[in-house]
């Protein structure tokens, strides 16, 4: 049985309402704070969307695109349990495969339906799978599904988090359902909640801290946001820079923007990557986006409050405009919970 300490509120309270930065004084290191936190007392933020086996494939990635998620628990009712998470990321595989078939399915799509039907028919080729279509139950198998149950702590939420590199939790009850998704951004919320328990490492600098990847893949953003899409499915990484013809950082996509994309198919891949995006979120950002740089000088605190604010899952490095190295929110979390003063 867990105990609830007397800052478990304030500490949800930031979850819930991320744009509420708090910080309560404690004695505890962060890891062993949050292993005084039951799982039980994270309430989702949003209606959970948990699909069927036995969806078709095209309608389950328009159930993801409409709740304007990324992934989604897949249950298997004749096994009586969950299989795996269908994610976004495989349809830009299917797209670029697509793409690169020429012969086959020539012109626009007409609608999303359409334009998903043919993903997931071009992908049971792709992935040499029998049928005209892509099963939910394959897609679902490409992302394990890994949970904690309600009487777990936060603190088994990170392990699995940080072990697995996976995105996210799901909390399962007594009878096996899915209750809620705790996600790596979850923890940023309240890692910067109680920034003030990451005493000296808080003040780590960026370039202390070295734990980003280098080289960063990059687009300029005269260049289609179709070889943006092939990067990231040449190289499985879940997004890229866009830099202009001085090679400095001018915006990123993700595959955020991709689920955007899926709301209307219409728009076109051949599109500038600039114009694509700034399309699908519907301003301009042919202007500098201060929010997903962060320089070497800067201390953790600041990059994890940067991550809180904005929500986003990367940042980039750069000095004097220009790409260093990317950092993850995995990046981050692994190394404030787990480096010593």
């Amino acid at each position: 049985m867990h105990t609830t300490i007397h800052f478990t509120h304030t500490a949800i309270a930031s979850l819930l309402h991320p744009q509420v930065s708090l910080s309560v004084p404690s004695t505890m290191s962060i890891p062993a704070l949050l292993a005084t936190i039951p799982v039980t007392d994270i309430k989702p933020t949003r209606a959970l969307v948990t699909l069927d086996s036995n969806e078709a494939s095209f309608e389950a990635y328009a159930r993801l695109a409409d709740a304007n998620i990324r992934s989604a628990p897949v249950f298997d009712a004749a096994a009586n349990k969950y299989i795996g998470f269908l994610d976004v990321r495989d349809l830009i595989q299917l797209i670029v495969y697509e793409h690169n078939l020429k012969e086959e399915f020539k012109g626009p799509a007409l609608n999303r339906v359409k334009y998903l039907t043919r993903m997931v028919t071009v992908g049971a080729k792709m992935f040499q799978q029998p049928g005209t279509h892509l099963s939910l139950a394959y897609l679902a198998r490409r992302h394990p599904f890994r949970s904690v149950d309600e009487s777990a702590t936060l603190a088994d939420v990170v392990k699995l988090l940080i072990e697995t590199r996976c995105h996210r939790v799901p909390v399962v009850n007594a009878e096996g359902k899915v209750v809620n998704v705790i996600s790596q951004s979850s923890i940023i919320q309240f890692l910067y909640a109680h920034k003030g328990d990451l005493g000296a490492v808080g003040a780590h600098t960026v370039e202390k801290m070295a734990c980003g990847t280098s080289p960063v893949y990059s687009v300029q953003a005269s260049d289609t946001i179709f070889s943006a899409f092939e990067l990231m499915a040449q190289h499985d990484i879940m997004g890229v820079a866009i830099v202009g013809e001085d090679g400095k950082l001018i915006a990123n996509t993700s595959a955020s923007d991709f689920k955007e994309f899926l709301r209307d198919p219409a728009t076109s891949l051949q599109l500038s990557a600039i114009d694509f995006i700034s399309k699908v979120r519907q301003h301009d950002l042919k202007a500098v986006h201060p929010a997903m740089s962060v320089h070497l000088g800067d201390p953790l605190v600041h990059v994890i409050g940067k991550f809180a604010a904005t929500k986003v899952h990367r940042v980039f490095v750069v000095n004097d405009g220009r790409l260093l190295s990317v950092m993850s929110l995995s990046d981050v979390m692994k190394y404030a919970l787990n480096t010593s003063e």
